[in-house]
């Protein structure tokens, strides 16, 4: 092996164990959070439920917006249709 081998040797060797240790943090980290999780739970079941709901909705009112259909025809008609007279332009102010 020439020496340049081994300097790509270590080199990669010290890459892969700062990955390897990053990857045990996080994953100390995600047992941590978890931990806190479910404490909070347990603590506070309705607030979590509510918690919950309220992502829940968030992500599905982001994805329907991004799933916007074209206006079908009834849409357009309704679009070119005239704007109907308002209650206070067909009553007299008596009969109100």
């Amino acid at each position: 092996m020439t020496p340049m081998d081994y300097r790509t040797r270590d080199h990669t060797e010290s890459t892969m164990e700062q990955v390897g240790e990053s990857a045990r943090e996080a994953g100390r980290r995600a047992v941590s959070l978890t931990e806190d999780v479910a404490d909070a739970i347990r603590e506070r079941p309705y607030t979590a439920l509510a918690v919950a709901a309220g992502l829940a909705f968030a992500v599905g009112a982001l994805w329907k917006l991004g799933q916007q259909r074209p206006h079908g025809s009834l849409e357009s008609l309704l679009r070119n249709l005239p704007e109907l007279p308002g209650r206070d332009s067909i009553l007299p102010s008596r009969w109100r």
